[in-house]
């Protein structure tokens, strides 16, 4: 194959012929799967499902990683199902959603993870990325600080939730060293709290 060059943890040829391939470049073992959506002879490789010792066949597995727009991307390890979405948590209540009442595995993957099947995820996400890709193209100062706010948003999104779910370990922690787990916290001030 020519062509051959890396790309943001990709290494990426075209063959003489024109087929592109992406492959991930993390030591993994991976396996071959055709995009349906992309250009003919257009393979993208997927890790592996670890063996019958570590996950069984029963339990659906779903990748979880960002694509290059840096949106989240959820999709069943056999290709059923996929989704894009905002937000992490979005795509794992995804996963949990399709896999309703017995549960799944998830593995969180730090390559770039496009989707190749039909998006079952968020609506907003694909005007989102078309803005962005018109936005590269024409101005791209704009685009980058687009990008940037987006990068901003989701991580005060995750600060936000983090601090909310720390918020609630702390009173959690208050009510079993006061009440010995006996009684609940119902005040919303802090000061009706009974001194011990």
């Amino acid at each position: 194959m020519s062509g051959l060059f890396k790309n943001s943890g990709f290494v990426s040829s075209t063959s003489p012929e024109g087929v592109r391939l992406a492959i991930a470049n993390s030591g993994q073992n991976f396996e071959l799967r055709r995009q349906p959506g992309g250009s003919s002879g257009s393979v993208v490789k997927f890790p592996k499902r670890p063996d019958l010792t570590v996950l069984s066949e029963a339990i659906p597995l779903f990748y979880i990683a960002q694509n290059q727009n840096g949106f989240w991307v959820a999709r069943e390890a056999e290709g059923r199902c996929g989704g894009v979405f905002l937000l992490r948590r979005s795509a794992v209540r995804f996963a949990h959603r399709q896999s309703a009442p017995s549960g799944c595995a998830t593995m969180f993957l730090n390559e770039v993870l496009e989707l190749d099947t039909e998006n079952e995820g968020s609506r907003l996400v694909e005007p989102l990325r078309k803005t962005i890709d018109v936005l590269r193209r024409r101005l791209p100062h704009l685009a980058a600080f687009v990008t940037l706010a987006l990068d901003e948003w989701r991580k005060l999104l995750a600060q936000l939730s983090r601090a909310f779910a720390s918020e609630r370990r702390n009173r959690a922690a208050v009510e079993r060293e006061l009440f010995r787990g006996q009684y609940t916290l119902n005040s919303k001030n802090d000061d009706d709290l009974p001194i011990p």
